[in-house]
């Protein structure tokens, strides 16, 4: 076999697992994805945390809210906004948006608990209801930073880019020291394949908050969108020191890891990264594809089947990887004979 041909090879292998971590581009944000918000077909990375609240909004409208609220209401609802909060924590949504909503009925004036049950409403798939809410909170307090950051969040989502930007912007006008909206920014502005934009925002998020996680892990995207492969490791090793659970960051880090030849702390980043998060898809796919090119198909399989029941959005790339895959096994088989 030529070099080159061993080279050419090399380099489809690679392609099969340079896979990033934005869930939240397929409707699902950093669990993370949320970041909840991935592939790099679709570019992005995790979102910086939405913004939940147990405390009553600083601000409230006169204009937006002339319910008057008797001090017992407001106590219960302070309470079920505190539960509600709790319910979101553990990943209980569908809680969450039952204490929230009664909170909202104890006191319809409580912009936070809107903003909150947006996020809950978010995090289930709900995005007309979650903008519902967060205009609802805005209405209510339109100097509530949290809540354009969060609606910036579900725009991103909808594929509103233009519109995400603003609220975005609009939060860190609100709160200039937002680091989650510059890096949620910073995701937008990936989006639209402004990529210096973004790393401005990723180094202001940083500067804010040395201890953001996802800002390191997103720049690390943005850098090894760039080729600067020193500097993604060293984001990523640095998001992952930060947050040992981040998921995104793991799975990153294990397809840089497989870019460089490092095959075993590819193997050990999508483990970890799975143990992490066991309901985020990418690095199933990721950990799934290196089964299938290192003859464990079975394992792969289950892997691959795994990833599709999380995100079925992923069918057409995982198909994709797959007849890749197969290709490549098929030319080494050749290559043994």
């Amino acid at each position: 076999m030529t070099q080159r041909t061993t080279m050419g090879r090399f380099h489809l292998l690679l392609s099969l697992l340079f896979v990033l971590s934005d869930s939240a581009l397929h409707a699902h944000d950093t669990r993370r994805f949320q970041s909840k918000g991935t592939t790099q077909e679709g570019s992005g990375a995790t979102q910086a945390s939405e913004e939940i609240r147990s405390g009553p909004a600083s601000v409230v409208s006169v204009a937006g809210c002339k319910t008057v609220v008797r001090p017992e209401s407001a106590g219960a609802a302070k309470k079920y906004l505190q539960r509600g909060s709790l319910r979101y924590q553990k990943g209980d949504f569908d809680g969450a948006i039952g204490h929230y909503s009664s909170a909202i009925k104890q006191d319809p004036c409580l912009a936070i608990a809107y903003n909150n049950r947006g996020n809950a409403q978010r995090r289930k798939g709900q995005f007309k209801e979650a903008i519902n809410d967060f205009n609802q909170a805005l209405s209510i307090n339109p100097g509530l930073a949290e809540a354009f950051n969060n609606r910036g969040i579900v725009r991103r989502l909808l594929g509103e880019v233009d519109t995400a930007i603003i609220d975005f912007s609009r939060a860190i006008e609100l709160e200039p020291r937002y680091a989650a909206a510059y890096t949620n920014r910073g995701n937008a502005y990936r989006d639209k394949g402004n990529t210096e934009a973004a790393m401005a925002d990723f180094d202001r998020a940083i500067e804010i908050d040395p201890r953001s996680a996802p800002a390191y892990n997103n720049r690390g995207e943005a850098r090894q969108e760039k080729g600067d492969l020193e500097g993604a490791m060293a984001d990523y090793n640095r998001a992952i020191s930060l947050n040992p659970r981040l998921s995104p960051a793991l799975n990153n880090r294990g397809a840089l890891r497989f870019q460089v030849g490092d095959l075993s702390g590819a193997w050990g980043d999508f483990d970890n990264a799975i143990a992490a998060d066991p309901g985020y898809a990418t690095p199933y796919l990721n950990r799934g594809i290196l089964r299938l090119l290192t003859g464990k198909r079975a394992e792969g399989e289950k892997d691959l089947d795994r990833c599709l029941r999380l995100d079925p959005r992923l069918r057409t790339l995982v198909n994709k990887r797959i007849r890749e895959a197969d290709k490549l096994s098929m030319r080494n088989s050749r290559d043994t004979e």
